[in-house]
Order: C-alpha cells, then sequence, then structure tokens
C-alpha cells in the first residue's frame, strides 16, 4: 500500500467535478442574467414618451414646457403627439403637445403600450378642434409667449386664436386673429 487511504482520490476528483459544476452553473447564470438585461434593454428602446405617460395613469406630473411653464395633474388621455393633463384641484384639462416637453416629474418607468390600451385616436388637432367648438376660452402658450382667447380654426399645421387681450369672454377693441404654428405651440390651458 501506498500510505493513502484508498477513498483519497476518487474524493479529490469529486471535489474537482463539484467545483466544475459550481463555476458551470454560476457561468450558465450570469449568461441568462446578460441576456435578460439585453432583452429589457432591447424592450425599452421601443417605447415611447406616450407609453410611458400611459403608464402613469391617474398619477400626479409635473411637465416642464418650454423655458418656463409648469404644468402639474394627472394624466387624463394621451395620443400619439399630445397629452392632456387634468389639474386635481378643479378639474380643468391641460392639452400639451409632446414635443413642447422639455423633462417630467414624477413619470414612473412603468410603460403602457398603445397596443395594450384604449388610446386616443384623435391627433392634436382633433382635439384642438373639440376645444374649438365648445367656444372655451384659454390660454395657449407658444415658443413667442402667451395668448388668451378663443381657438377660431384647426389647420394641418396652424392654429388661429381669436385673442381676447383683457380676458373678457367676448370680443372687445384690440381684439385679432393670430396664426400659431403647430411647432411652435407649447400648451393649450383653460381659463
Amino acid at each position: 500500500m501506498s500510505g493513502a487511504p484508498p477513498y483519497s482520490v476518487p474524493m479529490r476528483f469529486e471535489r474537482i467535478f463539484d467545483d466544475l459544476e459550481g463555476r458551470f452553473a454560476h457561468h450558465e447564470q450570469e449568461e441568462m442574467r446578460a441576456v435578460s438585461e439585453d432583452l429589457t434593454r432591447a424592450e425599452r428602446a421601443q417605447l415611447t414618451l406616450a407609453d410611458r405617460l400611459r403608464g402613469a395613469g391617474g398619477r400626479p406630473l409635473i411637465l416642464h414646457v418650454g423655458a418656463s411653464l409648469r404644468l402639474s395633474g394627472a394624466v387624463a388621455d394621451v395620443g400619439e403627439h399630445w397629452v392632456a393633463l387634468t389639474d386635481r384641484a378643479d378639474g380643468r384639462r391641460a392639452v400639451v403637445p409632446l414635443a413642447g416637453i422639455g423633462f417630467i416629474e414624477g413619470l414612473p418607468t412603468r410603460a403602457r403600450p398603445a397596443e395594450e390600451t384604449l388610446r386616443s385616436a384623435l391627433g392634436l388637432g382633433s382635439i384642438l378642434r373639440e376645444i374649438a367648438r365648445d367656444r372655451s376660452v384659454v390660454r395657449v402658450e407658444t415658443t413667442a409667449g402667451g395668448i388668451v382667447g378663443r381657438i377660431a380654426a384647426v389647420g394641418a399645421d396652424a392654429v388661429d386664436v381669436h385673442s381676447l387681450p383683457t380676458g373678457e369672454a367676448t370680443a372687445m377693441p384690440g381684439s385679432q386673429r393670430l396664426t400659431v404654428a403647430m411647432s411652435a405651440l407649447l400648451a393649450v390651458l383653460p381659463r
């Protein structure tokens, strides 16, 4: 006999196999985690801001629009290119083109893609035409400043606003019809 117990050689092989199995299992777990992270990143890359806003449900958000306009409220409706916020205090709705949003406070990471929800099929122009039909006095915020008035007409890429410079409900001297390019529109707020 060689002096070593007969069971020591098989025990060494068992430890080597156990070590190899442990390394293999660890490697498999790391590979699965990496693949899962890649899939998550790829899925996230397909989400739009509208999807994220739909995922916010009724949560309160603060939208920073333009250089100095801050709008707070809960998401009431989301279209492909716009979001409507409802003010929790008075229930009034503001319509904001997504292109005008600089950043958002309080937006959760959860999203709801358009296919998973009853998304408003209305475009921004349709929503603005609804406001025009209501003859509501609104404040139209643009990149050039704000206008108080009524939306008179909505075209494909512009909105005509009949200004009410004193904020009165009826036209006064000094009222005029102003045309706002849709690309300059930041928000339409209830007055």
